[in-house]
């Protein structure tokens, strides 16, 4: 373990960061020494007698030896006793801070993945001589640790006081260490050439995780620019993707913010900033995050080929590209079954041992972070900065990385408080970043690149909407001087007519319009904010089709299905690679996809990653970002679609009640929520303030047709930005009845309250790096922090595997578990029960699927998805 820990901090971008840690331009070697011998102490708790008696049967629970180890600290009378024998005396001189020494080592022994409080009530019998003797011991492994890290003796300038992030970062490079290390195969009389085996070893492991980088940076000989990052040669990138990359490269980190529309290349202008970065060796990788699991995977496929790409032209071997899903297991592109916990069977040739050394980040997901490329889902970023299990070593994990964060919003406070002080340490670390959207408001812009950030740094929102669009804001760590960049455009336009139709409770009337639409040859997407609304638009379609249902529905084999969450993970593949073929551009061959007459319908699942393009759109009412995010599946490939159809229409499906204060007052007076809309306004979307501003600039004749990406920037500042948020709220005061007056500001006090609460709840499950090591304990009532508030999905397990549906007659039953959102097994106002690891009873299958019940709740799964079945 201590040899890993010097491999990372000598051969690994990790020196240079915790070095800016330290506020270091650099760790010496005598530096990096002394931390390696602080790890190869790390197991001195083992000599207890409690631990070392698990040899023996019946000796009774043992106390660990994380826990005993650290009560010494607070123990005077053992101090003497067990720490200098340790050679603690000559340590405490490598520290400025009389209370570091004691951090470090809370830092060194807590490894096990969380800080370790420490109590008087010591067991001193632990500790005392008798056919063992623990001080012995203790001596034994001090003469070694001075004997394997000489350089950690010799002179040297103290680590500086009340440095503690530091401290934190080296706890984390200690636990990975540890997880890394712990594998090494063991051997008795090995002490003589004990380290210069666990050198070897390190090595090999090392190298062919990739954690070691270097070879992988070297054997691309020329600058890759954009060379194979571009799928077809002749391709020319976009200029925001030519300013991404251009960008200077700052020694002490930097972060750059790209705002630029859908299908302008985003992903491309991170993949090759990445490389420049790390052809530059100022990053030993890259973690690219999206906000959901399909978006994940599908990002994954594009990644991978890129990555293949590059290094062909290279003429050389690429690192591991890991997708970072849990539940789902690829890296290398290939896919993997687990076995056993930690155990992963590769479905491909290689052989096992290098499939284990090779693969060893894709197998769990505390793993994750410690790949070379990464591509996965945002809340595996999120979990290094709060307060969960190994933290610490997922946050170390993080900073080898270029970290790439798309579909950046600023809507959900509590999300953008927890990204926020991952951004906060990661520059602190000299790290590098990069922030994607399509939609950022300036206030979001700001936020992120300006420390600190202000109330009057925001501009008048007639002023934040002539700012232009694309825009690169490229900053050094130190984020005091913002300068953003307008860019060119990418050439890409198109004129979308925008209509709102009162259509969001007649799913009959959304059935009529698209069997019309694709009986003319139209791709039609349907895409509710609710799974239900979904489905009742599905059935409604069904019903008039008959039995062209399968002609012109969406279909998986030749079986009318929707597109939405409540799936198995396999049924879901199904879905999504049934939709990209309906609705996509070519097929896996490379062939085009004919345009023809078909009907999707959707939720928000198809909203972002997935490569569709529609003729026709029906969305629900949502705030405008994220409508305009949907409008990217709109007319998103350079084809020519049916008569009718030749130019993009959105129609945009909303209440038949203008009012929306009356889901406030409903809410109010039912359960002091606040809210409770139809169709997902004020419950999906809370703030009805952005859906009221949303509609307003659908009714605006001036905006019939919104010019893409021309008229996004005054799109999402007319429809997100505070100040007109708070004036519309304003103007109701005047203009509406008291009623309607009253339950708008109350809506508004209630949305800022929620925000204000959402962001006190962020700090409340935050690591504190800013205190130190010593004093950080994670709260004993956070039994589980939540990366995203709001109800967590419940996992209820078959005892055996189900068949799906959707999979072909012949094919072994597969599912063996399902997710089930926590509203539809918990009702309201049910008393709170451990709904964890549920066991799924009374089992039923029919011809259409199958029946279960969990939480004494009856559920039905089908071609439809997951519902619950209320009819008994």
């Amino acid at each position: 373990m201590a040899a890993v820990t010097e491999a990372l901090l000598q051969r690994t971008i990790l020196r240079d960061r915790l070095a800016s840690l330290a506020d270091w331009n650099d760790l010496s070697d005598v530096h990096v020494a002394r931390l390696s011998a602080l790890a190869a102490i790390h197991d001195a708790g083992k000599v207890n007698h409690g631990f070392q008696n698990q040899a023996f049967s019946g000796s009774g629970r043992s106390p660990g030896h994380v826990k005993p180890i650290v009560d010494v600290l607070s123990a005077p009378s053992l101090q003497e006793q067990l720490l200098l024998p340790l050679g603690l005396e000559v340590m405490m001189e490598w520290f400025e801070g009389r209370k570091d020494p004691d951090h470090f080592l809370r830092a060194t022994w807590a490894h096990h993945g969380e800080p370790v409080d420490s109590t008087h009530d010591q067991d001193t019998s632990l500790w005392e001589t008798n056919s063992r003797d623990p001080v012995q011991a203790l001596e034994r492994l001090a003469n070694h640790v001075q004997d394997w890290f000489p350089k950690a003796f010799r002179d040297g300038a103290p680590f500086p006081a009340g440095r503690s992030e530091f401290q934190h970062a080296f706890n984390g490079v200690l636990t990975l260490a540890d997880w890394i290390g712990s594998g090494f195969p063991y051997a008795e009389n090995q002490e003589q050439n004990f380290l210069k085996r666990a050198h070897k070893i390190t090595e090999k492991r090392l190298t062919k995780q990739a954690m070691l980088a270097e070879s992988y940076q070297e054997s691309l000989e020329t600058p890759v620019g954009f060379s194979g990052i571009l799928k077809k040669e002749a391709w020319t990138p976009h200029p925001v993707q030519e300013v991404g990359l251009s960008h200077p490269v700052y020694e002490n980190g930097g972060l750059t913010v790209l705002e630029s529309d859908t299908g302008s290349g985003k992903t491309e202008a991170a993949i090759a900033r990445f490389f420049r970065l790390y052809q530059q060796k100022m990053v030993d990788g890259m973690y690219f995050a999206v906000p959901t699991r399909t978006a994940a995977k599908q990002l994954y496929t594009r990644v991978y080929d890129t990555v293949q790409r590059v290094y062909e032209q290279h003429e050389a071997g690429p690192p591991p590209v890991v997708q970072a899903v849990p539940g789902y297991y690829k890296i290398d592109g290939v896919e993997g079954t687990p076995v056993e916990p930690f155990t992963v069977q590769w479905h491909d040739e290689m052989e096992e041992n290098e499939a284990r050394e090779r693969r060893w980040a894709a197998e769990g997901p505390k793993r994750y972070l410690a790949g070379a490329i990464v591509v996965g889902t945002i809340d595996q970023v999120l979990l290094s900065a709060l307060q969960v299990r190994h933290a610490h070593m997922r946050g170390a994990a993080l900073l080898r990385h270029f970290l790439v964060v798309d579909e950046v919003h600023a809507s959900d406070v509590y999300m953008t408080r927890l990204l926020s002080a991952v951004l906060d340490h990661h520059l602190a670390a000299g790290g590098h970043a990069m922030l994607m959207s399509a939609t950022l408001g300036t206030e979001s812009r700001l936020r992120l690149t300006k420390t600190p950030f202000r109330d009057d740094d925001l501009p008048q929102p007639e002023d934040a909407q002539k700012i232009g669009y694309p825009l690169v804001t490229h900053v050094s760590a130190d984020r005091d001087d913002p300068t953003p960049e307008v860019t060119k455009p990418s050439g890409y336009c198109k004129e979308v007519s925008m209509t709102a139709k009162r259509m969001a409770d007649d799913p009959n009337a959304i059935a009529r319009r698209a069997i019309e639409a694709a009986r003319a040859g139209a791709r039609v997407l349907v895409i509710r904010n609710l799974v239900e609304d979904c489905r009742r638009v599905q059935e409604a379609i069904e019903r008039r089709l008959g039995d062209e249902a399968s002609e012109f529905l969406l279909t998986v084999g030749n079986t009318p299905v929707p597109h939405h969450s409540r799936y198995a993970d396999d049924d879901r593949k199904r879905l999504d690679a049934a939709i990209e073929h309906a609705f996509g551009e070519e097929d896996e061959d490379g062939n085009e996809i004919p345009i023809r007459g078909v009907i999707a319908v959707t939720t928000q699942t198809v909203q972002m990653s997935l490569d569709i393009s529609a003729s026709l759109m029906m969305t629900d009412l949502c705030p405008v970002d994220v409508l305009l995010q949907r409008i990217g599946r709109l007319h998103r490939h350079d084809r020519a679609h049916p008569a009718g159809f030749e130019d993009p229409e959105c129609m945009v499906l909303t209440p038949g009640e203008r009012d929306l204060s009356s889901a406030i007052v409903r809410g109010g007076e039912k359960d002091g929520q606040g809210l409770k809309g139809d169709h997902g306004l004020g419950t999906v979307y809370s703030d009805l303030r952005v859906i009221d501003a949303t509609w307003h600039l659908l009714e605006d004749e001036d905006l019939a047709t919104w010019t893409i990406p021309g008229d996004n920037r005054q799109l999402v500042e007319r429809g997100t930005h505070p100040h007109v948020l708070r004036d519309l709220v304003a103007e109701k005061m005047e203009s509406v009845p008291n009623e309607v007056a009253e339950a708008w500001d109350r809506h508004q006090n209630w949305v800022v309250g929620e925000r204000t609460a959402d962001a006190v709840t962020a700090k409340h499950v935050l690591l504190q790096r800013h205190e130190a090591f010593g004093y950080q304990q994670f709260r004993e009532d956070l039994e589980k922090v939540k990366t995203r508030l709001g109800q967590d999905d419940v996992r209820v397990e078959f005892s055996d595997p189900m068949p799906s549906p959707l999979a072909p007659t012949n094919e072994t039953p597969s599912i063996s578990a399902l997710s089930i959102p926590e509203h539809l097994i918990r009702d309201v106002g049910e008393e709170a029960v451990s709904l964890e690891d549920l066991e799924a009873s009374d089992v039923q299958e029919t011809d259409e699927g199958f029946f279960f019940t969990a939480n004494e709740k009856r559920f039905r799964y089908g071609r439809l998805g997951l519902t619950r079945d209320d009819t008994e």
